[in-house]
């Protein structure tokens, strides 16, 4: 199993998928993305989770990090939307993905479509915490050359 995500970055806040009252606990912050299907390349996953999730319509720009996931393989790419042509339409918090809109069983928690500040990234549940670490070193540092290899499969 594959998952993919992009990380969405508008001035100075990252685009999150926001989870409460879940088996992780009572809140925690997701990057938005999701299962890679059956010959779908992870970029295009990615493009069509942001979509479901956010209502976002975006442009990937690169791989950034690569790691393990439940046994699998994440993806992350970077997907700016400041006032470029990388945005491509959409209205954020729109999304209509079946985890945002369809009959969750209570335990299954609640998800919301969220701007954090990128300085909140180091003291709130961001999962997975290695990634959250290259978003924040990225204000400073920007995008790593290649992807980085993350072990995100705590």
């Amino acid at each position: 199993m594959a998952r993919a995500a992009a990380l969405i970055v508008n001035d100075g806040q990252i685009a999150l998928i926001e989870r409460r009252g879940s088996q992780r606990g009572a809140l925690y912050y997701l990057f938005p993305g999701g299962q890679v299907e059956d010959s779908e390349p992870p970029d295009a996953a990615a493009v069509r989770e942001v979509e479901e999730e956010l209502g976002l319509r975006v442009a990937v720009d690169r791989l950034v990090a690569r790691g393990a996931y439940k046994g699998g393989v994440q993806y992350y790419f970077t997907a700016h939307i400041l006032f470029t042509a990388h945005i491509l339409g959409g209205r954020f918090g729109a999304g209509r993905g079946p985890e945002m809109v369809g009959p969750n069983a209570p335990d299954a928690g609640t998800y919301a479509a969220v701007w954090m500040p990128i300085g909140d990234l180091p003291r709130l549940p961001v999962y997975p915490p290695e990634v959250a670490a290259l978003v924040a070193r990225a204000v400073d540092e920007g995008w790593p050359h290649k992807a980085v290899a993350v072990d995100n499969d705590g």
